[in-house]
């Protein structure tokens, strides 16, 4: 899909009060010397989409987003400029699937994709992996391996890591059927003895259990028809110092304003599969800005260039039909190191602050 470019020099009048506005505020990068209106975008980075997630590899990104019935890669050099790169549909099995958040992985020299998918049922959810040898994933063929199977009936939002030695996956489940008084969503993890299978028994390290995980009711009285307390979309981060483990995680219910991300933290070396080596922060650590007009910001990813770190996370503007989940957007920033060696993610940015996109020293180099 492609849009028309946007008129840069439209932005000029405006360009130094808004660079000193992001700046001033801690979410801009550092100024680059003589950089010119192209050197700068804004928010959103695509259109329409949830659960942004990308990859950098051979001096290319490789961007994913739900799409609900087939799983397409972008390939692009200016993750900025996203809404003009070009889609490649690698899996679409030609019904509604109901197919999320996909992730690319390369394990041991090969690309691995996980995704969640109802395969068609409706009824019951689960995390398929599939597998490409080529050194491009957009080359060669993904062929699929199998679904990972757990205690269940609904598993989304797959996570892989490796940790001392060992290969993890992280993800969100739920055990509530249709006839539960409550739905609750809790996030598991497993060892893993091949890419898409798990040899120890799924634990949950977290569970609902603050107001601002629990949320299922929207402002203006959107609701689900029974109680929705949702922990989900986790992703794995190490401290700046390697020391310790830091799990990102969205929730309460994705279509309300309050959807929002917490952190849990544990100590390297730690038993990760033990619930008690995982701390939860009290407090979300990004969330709604009713100042800058974003709100439901969730579901992080992380990349990082040389020592500056980006978020990717999905957000919504406030419109009449605010509560609606398609009206969510991919949107990027920098944020900083805090002096404890975590991320200080801040606050989401305004639609129309300008951001010095992410350059890397060479695009042609191997990563």
């Amino acid at each position: 899909m492609k849009c028309k470019k946007l008129h840069i020099l439209s932005w000029l009048p405006a360009l130094v009060a808004a660079v000193l506005s992001v700046l001033s505020c801690g979410q801009g990068s550092s100024s680059r010397d003589g950089a010119g209106p192209e050197a700068y975008y804004t928010n959103p980075i695509y259109p329409h989409g949830s659960s942004p997630y990308l990859i950098r590899h051979g001096g290319h990104y490789y961007y994913m987003q739900s799409m609900y019935d087939h799983v397409s890669i972008w390939r692009t050099d200016d993750i900025a400029d996203l809404k003009n790169a070009e889609e490649h549909v690698i899996y679409a099995p030609g019904e509604e699937y109901y197919i999320s958040a996909p992730r690319l992985y390369r394990l041991g020299g090969v690309w691995y994709l996980y995704f969640s998918s109802d395969g068609g049922t409706g009824a019951v959810r689960h995390i398929y992996v599939m597998e490409n040898p080529s050194e491009d994933p957009l080359e060669g063929t993904f062929t699929m391996k199998d679904w990972i199977r757990t205690g269940n009936r609904k598993d989304i939002h797959p996570t892989v890591f490796e940790y001392r030695g060992d290969r993890y996956l992280l993800w969100s489940g739920t055990r509530s059927d249709l006839s539960s008084r409550e739905n609750l969503w809790n996030i598991y993890i497993a060892r893993m003895d091949t890419p898409w299978s798990i040899c120890t028994e799924e634990t949950v390290i977290c569970t609902p259990e603050y107001e601002w995980e629990s949320q299922w009711v929207d402002e203006d009285g959107t609701a689900m028809p029974v109680p929705s307390l949702v922990t989900e979309a986790p992703t794995l981060l190490y401290s700046r110092d390697s020391t310790r483990l830091l799990l990102y995680y969205a929730a309460s219910e994705t279509y309300t304003s309050y959807y929002c991300e917490g952190m849990m933290t544990a100590e390297y070396g730690a038993d990760v599969l033990d619930p008690a080596s995982w701390h939860k922060h009290p407090e979300p650590v990004f969330s709604k800005s009713e100042k800058n007009g974003v709100l439901g910001t969730g579901h992080l990813s992380f990349f990082s260039l040389g020592d500056q770190l980006y978020i990717l996370y999905n957000g919504k503007s406030r419109l009449p039909d605010m509560h609606a989940v398609d009206n969510r957007s991919p949107r990027m920033q920098p944020v900083r190191w805090g002096a404890d060696g975590i991320p200080d993610l801040g606050e989401p940015v305004r639609e129309d602050s300008l951001l010095l996109k992410p350059v890397p020293a060479d695009y042609q180099g191997k990563e």
